[in-house]
Order: C-alpha cells, then structure tokens, then sequence
C-alpha cells in the first residue's frame, strides 16, 4: 500500500491510517446532536414560521409585462370631468342659502302715527263726575316676510296721574303688513277727585278742550328675537261736548 508523502499510510477507503492527526472542526451532524431539545425546538419554530402567509412581510413584485395597451380616444377616461354638474349644484346651494338669510334676517318693527278718538265723554257737575272712553288706533309695520307678533301696554294721562290704562295682548302681525292697525279701547275716568275738579273747571269754560297725554311700551317678537319698540309719547285733546 503506497505510502502518502507524510509519511501515513493510505487505508483501502482512501482515508489515512488511525495515526493520522484529523484537524477538521466536528461535523455539524454530531454538533446538531449535541444540542439541547430546547434550541432544536427553537430552530424548527423560527424555520416553519417563515413559511405562514401571516409572517410573510415582503411580497415579490410581478415581473413587468411585455404587453402594450392600446386605449382609443374616445375612451372616457381620457376625457376631462365635466364639472357643469358640480357648478349648477352648488350655484343652486348658494342661491337657496342666500334666499334662507334673505327671509330668516330680522327686520325692526315700527309703530306708526297713532290716532286717539273720543268714544264716549260725558261729565255731570253737580255729581263732580265724569266719564271718558277712549279708542287708540296703533298702526304696526312688519316688514320681516315671517309673521311677527307684539304686544304692550298705553296709558293715558292727565298731567302727571294716570286716567286710564290699556293692554295689547299679544298680536300675529302678517308678513310684509304695511301696515297692521291695532285697536285698543281704554277708559280715562279714573283720576283721583282734585283732578275731577280740574277737568270739570276746564270742561265749564271756553275752550271746553281738555289735553291728555299717551304713553306706552310694545315689544315686537320674531322668531327666536324680542325687539323693544321706542316708547310711545304723545298728547291729544278732547272735546268735553262729546
């Protein structure tokens, strides 16, 4: 059996005689079975988890195509949208948003010229009495186009004391009303008795006119606003002859 050049002779399988030195790191075969059962475990766990669609995290793109797409002219997709819709839409939505401020807005409330005649005027001196009914003509303007309401109180003076005194109870007033005449009725013959005297003087003696003053407070109410309308002030003259 020929002889190697170290010296060692080759053995019939071609590997050298037991006295040739072997340097080789052992083979991972005896390593692998030297391990723990527990590092083996985690070998085949973090082998077999790279094969779960769920622990899949990248994802081969396909190969580019050779193919070529031809898209006619008239294809839709190459048209540019057409925005007409969207325009009327929301010139439509601006007009009906406009028109609900136009209407909803609130307008202030006025009160017209108002008129006081003489229903009824009767005065007897011998009794030192008298007795006046009067009719206040109150002209509202509601210019709002949603119905408004009003309400309030007149008194009528004379001098400083007050004769008489008349409620508004609360009143619809129409859309757009140009205006709306509210009729309130008042009795001016309650006065305390010096003054009886005064108006009794003055109805014996020419003129015959007595001088009354009107005062009053109306609230106007649109929608969800209350508005205090300017007080009312003015005087008016009665003639005692009826």
């Amino acid at each position: 059996m020929p002889a190697s050049p170290s010296g060692y002779e080759t053995l019939p399988g071609g590997s050298l005689s037991p006295d040739t030195p072997n340097l080789a790191p052992p083979i991972q075969a005896d390593y692998a079975q030297r391990r723990s059962v527990w590092d083996r475990a985690k070998t085949w766990c973090a082998v077999h988890a790279q094969q779960l669609p769920w622990a899949r995290t990248t994802h081969e793109s396909p190969p580019p195509s050779g193919y070529l797409t031809l898209i006619p002219l008239s294809d839709s997709r190459l048209q540019p949208r057409d925005t007409r819709l969207t325009a009327a839409f929301l010139l439509v939505f601006a007009c009906v948003v406009a028109g609900a401020v136009f209407v909803a807005v609130p307008r202030g409330v006025s009160v017209g010229e108002i008129s006081v005649t003489t229903d009824r005027m009767s005065w007897n001196t011998t009794k030192s009495t008298y007795q006046l009914k009067l009719l206040a003509r109150v002209p509202i303007f509601n210019p709002n186009f949603l119905s408004a309401y009003i309400e309030g109180d007149l008194h009528v003076l004379f001098y400083k004391t007050i004769a008489g005194s008349g409620k508004i109870k609360p009143v619809r007033l129409p859309p757009r009303a140009a205006p709306k005449v509210l009729e309130v009725a008042i009795d001016a013959s309650d006065v305390p008795s010096d003054y009886i005297l005064a108006i009794l003087s003055q109805c014996s003696t020419f003129p015959e006119v007595l001088i009354f003053f009107l005062k009053g407070k109306l609230t106007a109410r649109f929608m969800w606003q209350r508005q205090h309308l300017a007080g009312l002030d003015s005087h008016f003259m009665v003639n005692c002859s009826g």
